[in-house]
């Protein structure tokens, strides 16, 4: 099973838009904000705050709007 940790953006009807895959080295930086697993993994979905998107703006393509409806930081199985 691979697990990657991710960046998404819901839209109207909370439909997910967009996603991004965060690398590994911003885990430390997240742990102070979202509980993380041992191994590295986000556990559950938290909401985007101010002090997440500036951890994780660097992976995002676009600007982060810190609406608590639209941006999510979370972990998610991936095919390998």
């Amino acid at each position: 099973m691979v697990v990657v940790n991710l960046v998404e953006k819901f839209g109207v009807d909370d439909v997910l838009e967009r996603s991004w895959e965060l690398p590994a080295e911003v885990i430390e930086p997240l742990r102070a904000h979202v509980e993380v697993t041992p191994g590295g993994w986000v556990v559950d979905v938290w909401p985007v705050t101010a002090r997440l998107a500036a951890i994780v703006q660097p992976w995002v393509d676009e600007p982060i709007d810190v609406d608590p409806d639209s941006w999510f930081v979370s972990s998610a199985q991936a095919t390998a």
